[in-house]
C-alpha cells in the first residue's frame, strides 16, 4: 500500500476535520511527479474540503463603484474610465500677453502689468532656489543617499534572515518528513505483511473446512455402510 493510498484513505475518513488540514508529505511523497496523479489528489481534496460561504468567487459583484464618498477621487476615476487627458497644470497662467485689441481699456492693461509683475516675481524665486539647491543641493543629496544605503543594508540583513530561515524551515521540514516517510514504509510493511498473513490464514482455514467436510462425508459413509451390513 502506496503513501497516496493512504492519503486517499484517510481523506476520505476525514471530512470532520479542519479544512485548513491538507495530509501532505512533498518529500516523501514520489507519486506526485505524475501530473495525472497530482491532477487526481487535488479533485481529491478539492471534493473533501467544505466550500465555506462567500467564497465563491461567481458571488461577487460585476461592478464596484468606488469613491462614493469622495467627489473629487469620483471625478478622477470617472475621467480615468472616460480615458480623457489630464489637465493638470494651466500654462496660460506663466504666458505674458498684451490685450489683444487695439483698444484695449485701463483695466485690461493694468491686468497684463500684474500678469508680467507676477511672472518677474517667480522668476526671481526660481533663481533665488536654484542657488540654494547649488549651494546646499549637493550635501543633501549626500545625506538623502548615505539614509538610502543605511536602509538598504537593513533590509538586504532582514531579507538574508528570512532567507536563512527559510531554508531552516525547509531543512526541518524535510528531515520530519524523511523520518515520517521511513515510519510509514515500516507501517506499510507491516500490514503487508499482516495482510498476507491473514490471507494465508483464511486460505488454510479453508482447506481445514474443506478437509473436515470430507471427513463428515466419510464418516457418514462409512455409518451408512455399517447400518446396510
Amino acid at each position: 500500500m502506496s503513501t497516496t493510498a493512504l492519503l486517499t484513505e484517510s481523506s476520505s475518513t476525514s471530512a470532520t476535520r479542519n479544512d485548513s488540514d491538507i495530509d501532505a508529505l512533498p518529500y516523501v511523497d514520489r507519486e506526485i511527479d505524475d501530473p495525472a496523479t497530482v491532477e487526481r489528489l487535488i479533485d481529491q481534496e478539492l471534493r473533501r474540503m467544505r466550500r465555506k460561504p462567500g467564497s465563491d468567487r461567481s458571488q461577487l459583484p460585476m461592478e464596484v463603484e468606488l469613491f462614493q464618498n469622495n467627489d473629487i477621487l469620483k471625478q478622477e476615476w470617472d475621467r480615468v474610465k472616460k480615458k480623457e487627458p489630464l489637465n493638470a497644470l494651466d500654462y496660460s497662467r506663466y504666458e505674458i500677453k498684451a490685450p489683444e485689441e487695439d483698444e484695449a481699456d485701463e483695466t485690461e492693461w493694468k491686468k497684463a502689468v500684474d500678469n508680467s509683475k507676477a511672472q518677474l516675481e517667480s522668476q526671481t524665486d526660481s533663481m533665488f532656489n536654484l542657488e540654494l539647491l547649488a549651494k546646499f543641493g549637493p550635501n543633501a543629496w549626500r545625506v538623502h543617499n548615505y539614509q538610502l544605503e543605511g536602509e538598504l543594508k537593513q533590509l538586504q540583513q532582514t531579507t538574508s534572515e528570512y532567507r536563512d530561515a527559510v531554508l531552516r524551515i525547509n531543512r526541518e521540514r524535510k528531515a520530519d518528513q524523511t523520518q515520517a516517510g521511513g515510519s510509514l514504509r515500516t507501517l506499510e510493511n507491516k500490514w503487508s505483511d499482516l495482510i498476507s498473513q491473514n490471507l494465508q490464514v483464511d486460505i488454510a482455514s479453508s482447506a481445514l473446512e474443506q478437509e473436515v467436510e470430507e471427513l463428515r462425508r466419510y464418516r457418514a459413509s462409512l455409518k451408512a455402510k455399517a447400518e446396510q451390513n
